[in-house]
């Protein structure tokens, strides 16, 4: 049985390939490349379910993996927002039924990571 590919670069641009061609020359096991000529897209990914989906936001299926999110605990996408320079990161990281005191305490642990990180300055 083949090892689970642990990256799917989704979709057709350069940099795409500039990644899997960057990845390839590190030795990254398990990293495939996925046209966006795919029919069902989500169907495809979810066979494979890989860790890490890379895709360029804004591309016209990327719609289609933000739904995994949902489906499959334990992946994470990295859009990449190529009109800003910038990257994306969403995991899908759940809890079930959370009662206001767990959302208040999450809400609080985010908004210290994000005040801690704003401190560091240069």
């Amino acid at each position: 049985m083949p090892q689970r590919p642990l990256v799917v670069l989704f979709g057709d641009s350069l940099l795409l390939d500039g990644i899997a061609v960057n990845l390839a020359g590190r030795n990254m096991p398990g990293a495939i490349r996925m046209g966006s000529d795919v029919n069902d897209v989500r169907e495809c990914l979810k066979t494979l379910q890989p860790a890490l989906i890379i895709f360029e936001l804004g591309a016209p299926q990327s719609t289609a993996i933000f739904s995994l999110l949902s489906e499959q605990p334990g992946i994470q996408l990295l859009g990449l927002d190529l009109a800003c320079s910038r990257l994306i990161m969403l995991n899908s990281q759940q809890c079930l039924n959370p009662t206001m005191n767990e959302l208040c305490q999450m809400v609080q642990a985010r908004a210290g990571q994000q005040g801690n990180s704003s401190k560091g300055g240069g």
